[in-house]
């Protein structure tokens, strides 16, 4: 009796976990379908889910007439950096507060949580001002340099050093290993999930950002794909199947990206909890 509700019970929950699954892809089915359709199938009511023709020259007409090709690489380039150098930066401001001593060390981490309590539509104009007083208007300094500190990042980081023993720095520093040594050499392999969860994140951040570069941006040859996408709906006039084959186009590589990192994504970010 025992064995049967627990199967029932676990049966309930999977088709319950299988419904909900189905609920959250429904959206990436209709844009991958509607990305296959002629314009009147795509605004035909009721909805018809399927295309009788699959349209797959909608995919060579956004590369060819939207120069997608351009902007791929200017949202790849923009991405590269920033994560690259948030992983540098964030990762070094971790480690300090999580294993060295100084004075001030706690009120100058306080000092840096609460910058995450401002939200960061409050700094758009200040932040604006000074990219144009640096002749950074439509540049790639102009949309990568304001993004690269990032507070958030030294604390998610912060989380995972402290996680480690301290007996492994003691250990080190007997050896003769320096500060700096204990950090790239012992520290930062072992928390390799977390760095990998953080990459994830803010590459997914940094790819889908649009109101900073929509605020920095104005030539074409500049834009990043969230730009070039909302470019591509006027008030009056929306190519619906271009618009979600240009939707498909821009998840790819995140979906790529989330789908091989998924396992690490998933245990930094519980690690980062285990210890404040």
């Amino acid at each position: 009796m025992v064995i049967s509700r627990l199967r029932l019970s676990r049966a309930v929950t999977y088709l319950l976990l299988l419904a909900w699954a189905l609920f959250m892809i429904l959206p990436f089915a209709w844009m991958i379908l509607t990305s296959l359709k002629t314009m009147s199938e795509s605004v035909r009511l009721p909805i018809q889910w399927f295309p009788k023709e699959p349209q797959w020259r909608n995919y060579l007409d956004v590369l060819r007439n939207y120069n997608y090709g351009r902007y791929y690489a200017n949202t790849t380039f923009v991405t590269v950096v920033i994560v690259a150098f948030q992983l540098i930066t964030s990762s070094m401001a971790a480690y300090a507060f999580a294993r060295l001593s100084f004075p001030g060390k706690s009120l100058m981490f306080m000092a840096c949580l609460c910058v995450l309590m401002v939200p960061a539509q409050m700094i758009m104009i200040p932040r604006f001002i000074m990219v144009k007083s640096l002749n950074w208007i439509n540049t790639f300094q102009g949309i990568i340099i304001p993004a690269l500190p990032s507070i958030y990042g030294t604390f998610f980081l912060r989380q995972n050093f402290m996680s480690l023993p301290r007996e492994l720095d003691e250990s080190a520093m007997l050896d003769g290993c320096s500060y700096f040594g204990i950090y790239l050499k012992i520290l930062l392999p072992l928390i390799k999930n977390g760095l990998i969860a953080y990459a994830v994140l803010t590459a997914l951040w940094s790819w889908n950002e649009l109101l900073w570069p929509l605020i920095v941006v104005y030539s074409e040859k500049m834009y990043v794909l969230s730009i070039a996408m909302a470019s591509m709906q006027g008030q009056f006039v929306r190519d619906l199947p271009i618009v979600m084959t240009a939707g498909t186009y821009s998840m790819l590589p995140m979906l790529v990206l989330f789908i091989v990192g998924q396992k690490s994504l998933l245990e930094g970010i519980a690690l980062s909890g285990l210890k404040a």
